[in-house]
């Protein structure tokens, strides 16, 4: 395991934006995380998870609590047929499909995208909505990411996670109490690897939705410009886009970051923005829709550090 003192962090987020890290750990095995959050816990310490960073805003400030790099240095993908899983831990399923069904386990730095591709070379299907989501395995289930009315709770069958005191535990899919944006995960446990229940398809049908599902993200979504994906969550039976954009607030301004002209609901850095620019725009807009709109929005990317 390695251990730094004064990273940026801003090299880390999809956003560019961040401060500098006291402690910053790149773990190489699981038995590293482990070893580090019983050491952690020991220390009375609190710590931050960081994968893709495509979920989050950290301030310019930076974070005192240490930093845990969980993306390529803890990535890998295992793949089993679901009747060679089900004989090795003795379980039984009555579905008529067994034959057609597949473990794929991935550990939690592996990136979605890349999952998704093992996927579809493998001829199986289930991943192509998630595949254009920036992030890794385990931001993913921890927030139970979606896209195109798909989300990860769709395909998972079971995780491996690590408390903060360093124990590990399994959970299935009935005990992660998935919800919109939402699991079991809380904060200071760490998702180890997860897998996920697919089914066999048909190879060029999978490769048509993934490049479906690739075109549609760029055509809709500002891929060209630092961001953190969809900046709020859904509002009930409605979308914060329409909201924002009823708002009047397509293109809104300030400094250097701006809400998109292209999707209202992305926040991006138009360049050389700070993590306090683009909070106080997102806060502003928050302001505004609840003005204008009655409604209140809320944020779907999280906020680390002091702002």
């Amino acid at each position: 395991m390695e251990h730094f003192q004064g990273n940026l962090l801003k090299e880390y987020t999809s956003f560019l934006v961040g401060g500098k890290a006291k402690d910053f750990y790149i773990p190489r095995s699981l038995e590293d995380v482990e070893e580090l959050l019983k050491r952690l816990h020991t220390e009375g310490k609190d710590f931050y998870v960081l994968g893709k960073g495509s979920n989050v805003l950290i301030s310019d400030e930076g974070l005192d609590a240490p930093v845990i790099l969980i993306r390529e240095n803890l990535s890998g993908i295992h793949f089993q047929s679901y009747k060679e899983y089900l004989e090795e831990k003795r379980k039984k399923d009555n579905s008529e499909d067994i034959e057609d069904k597949a473990i794929f386990t991935a550990l939690a730095g592996t990136s979605l995208s890349e999952l998704a591709k093992y996927a579809e070379e493998k001829g199986y299907t289930g991943m192509e909505p998630l595949s254009g989501i920036p992030g890794t395995v385990g931001g993913a289930v921890k927030m139970n990411a979606g896209a195109y009315n798909s989300e990860i709770k769709d395909v998972f069958h079971h995780g491996t996670f690590c408390k903060r005191n360093g124990e590990i535990f399994e959970l299935s899919l009935s005990e992660m109490d998935f919800s919109y944006r939402h699991s079991a995960v809380e904060d200071g446990m760490i998702c180890l690897s997860a897998s996920f229940l697919l089914k066999k398809g048909e190879l060029a049908s999978i490769r048509e939705k993934m490049e479906d599902f690739q075109k549609r993200r760029a055509e809709k979504q500002p891929l060209e410009l630092p961001s953190a994906g969809s900046t709020f969550k859904r509002p009930e039976g409605d979308y914060a886009s329409r909201l924002i954009e009823a708002a009047g607030l397509r293109g809104f301004r300030m400094e250097n970051a701006a809400v998109s002209e292209k999707h209202c609901g992305f926040v991006v850095n138009l360049g050389g923005a700070s993590a306090r620019n683009i909070y106080e725009l997102i806060e502003e807009v928050k302001r505004i829709v609840k003005e204008k709109e009655g409604v209140q929005l809320e944020t779907e990317i999280k906020l680390w550090g002091s702002f």
